[in-house]
């Protein structure tokens, strides 16, 4: 028992001197800032948090943090428990920056626009046939890749939803490392996900040709590793030395999305979810087995993972947030009549958390009542924790009421407790990002497990290896080349050419 306390202790202190190095020696973190395309924020309103015995301050507003601000705990109370507060507030700050309409005016009563990070470029319109270079130039998005089976229907800034699964091949890769399938909503509808990233991210997938295979084979030929850029707020070290460009750096940043389909004839509310006017678009099977299809639908927000890179967290920081009736938590009973992904009274439906039966065709959607056995059936595994539970609850109550926003809460956000040594400052040459921990790559990530029923849906648990952990699973992310790709599986959706440098 001593030998354990001690070792709690130590814990303890490791965990304190990375934030007294990360938070305290470098300065406060100001989450005040222009959006990324240069527009003035607008006026914000905040809410203090009390978690932990600290007060958060989590802002509506609409500057994207740079870095998450732990200033506000003394020294002697750190904990993992007291910093996942400050993540978890940072998560918040984050979620509502970038959900505020393009223009930067704060959500209100009514208000539903197209938000910050759906003008973001999405895997699509990188990524494209034969490794072409994406028709842009630096500073701005690519424009939307656009099938030629929904040319007829685009009008020419609408929201094209393809993906079925995490994974773009779900549907034709029926043996993966982990658990998967498509994840098919409460009323027989295939749901679709989407990745998008900033300009920060963009810009170095453009500059460094890493959109197609050759791109990526030459630049790892020449010595380079993959390294976005990071976040960072401007300050300096102990010793004088800068540790970020000069008036802050917004670094990578990704999102990704699920969206379903609102069914308003199964008694979907459109109101309760916040929701675009979509192309979903349905590639052909890779066997000729299923033609591509296109239709415009209705569809809602139902989960959403913001990644940050920062100078602090070289293995990102990881936010995930889900509509409040996507699915009953195992063990506490389904206390709502009508779920996303979830039947309360359904005798004859799938497995929990089992991918439906195959065959996976989007072309026949088990709509009717005598298929509700092939639809997901899903459950959360891992409770929301009290803390956040209760941080949820005041967000929405202060900040949210009255917007299709309420209907969304923070599962968790997972971050690295050591994720460098404290001598491996920053720099110009690094993108100001700290040098990643060498003895543990993870960065040791608090929680150890992290899912969104969405996004994760067949891999929860807490199974060391199986389950989901946002950092651990994408600490084995590789180009197509096979080289490290800096924690994102996004790289390996770059084509042909499949030799020689891109055009």
């Amino acid at each position: 028992m001593r030998l354990l306390k001690l070792a709690l202790f130590c814990c303890v202190l490791i965990v304190g001197a990375y934030v007294i190095y990360h938070y305290q020696i470098k300065g406060k973190n100001s989450t005040e800032g222009p959006l990324e395309n240069g527009t003035p924020q607008a006026s914000a309103i905040s809410t203090t948090v009390s978690c932990q015995g600290a007060d958060h301050v989590i802002t509506n507003g609409a500057a994207i943090p740079h870095l998450p601000d732990a200033s506000m705990i003394a020294s002697e109370d750190i904990s993992v428990e007291s910093l996942q507060c400050s993540f978890d507030a940072y998560s918040w700050d984050l979620f509502l920056a970038l959900n505020h309409d393009a223009d930067g005016v704060l959500v209100t009563g009514g208000s539903d626009d197209p938000t910050v990070w759906e003008n973001w470029a999405e895997s699509s319109d990188i990524f494209l046939p034969d490794g072409a270079a994406p028709a842009s130039t630096e500073g701005s998005f690519p424009p939307r890749n656009v099938p030629a089976e929904c040319a007829g229907l685009h009008d020419g800034a609408m929201k094209i939803v393809r993906q079925i699964g995490k994974r773009p091949d779900v549907l034709e890769e029926f043996t993966e490392p982990f658990q998967s399938g498509p994840l098919i909503d409460a009323n027989g509808h295939y749901s679709r996900f989407a990745i998008s990233v900033n300009q920060s991210m963009y810009d170095y997938i453009l500059d460094n040709e890493l959109y197609n295979k050759a791109g990526q084979k030459t630049f790892s030929q020449a010595g380079n590793e993959v390294n976005f850029s990071c976040s960072c707020n401007e300050g300096t070290d102990a010793d004088g030395n800068p540790i970020c460009a000069q008036g802050g750096q917004q670094g990578a940043v990704m999102a990704k999305a699920a969206w379903k389909v609102i069914d308003t004839a199964k008694n979907d509310d459109p109101s309760l979810f916040h929701t675009v006017e979509a192309l979903v678009f349905t590639e052909a099977a890779k066997d000729g087995s299923r033609p591509a299809m296109c239709e415009k639908q209705l569809v809602g927000l139902t989960g959403f993972h913001i990644a940050q890179k920062t100078s602090n967290d070289t293995q990102w920081l990881w936010s995930t947030f889900e509509h409040v009736d996507n699915a009953p938590t195992k063990g506490q009973g389904a206390d709502k009549p009508k779920y996303n992904y979830f039947n309360p009274d359904c005798a004859d439906c799938n497995a929990v958390n089992e991918p439906p039966a195959q065959p996976w065709n989007p072309d026949d959607p088990p709509l009717s009542d005598a298929r509700i056995g092939d639809r997901s059936q899903i459950e959360r595994v891992i409770a929301i924790h009290q803390d956040t539970d209760a941080m949820n609850a005041q967000v929405q109550s202060d900040l949210l009421a009255g917007t299709v926003w309420v209907n969304y809460e923070l599962v968790s956000t997972q971050w690295p407790t050591a994720p460098t040594a404290p001598n491996a400052a920053p720099t110009a040459a690094t993108n100001w990002c700290s040098a990643i921990n060498e003895v543990d790559k993870s960065g040791n990530p608090a929680p150890a497990f992290l899912a969104n029923t969405t996004l994760e849906t067949y891999i929860q648990g807490t199974v060391p290896q199986a389950s989901s952990s946002c950092i651990n699973c994408h600490l084995n992310a590789t180009m197509t080349d096979g080289q490290f790709s800096d924690f994102t599986y996004l790289l390996e959706r770059a084509r042909g050419p499949q030799e020689g440098p891109s055009q």
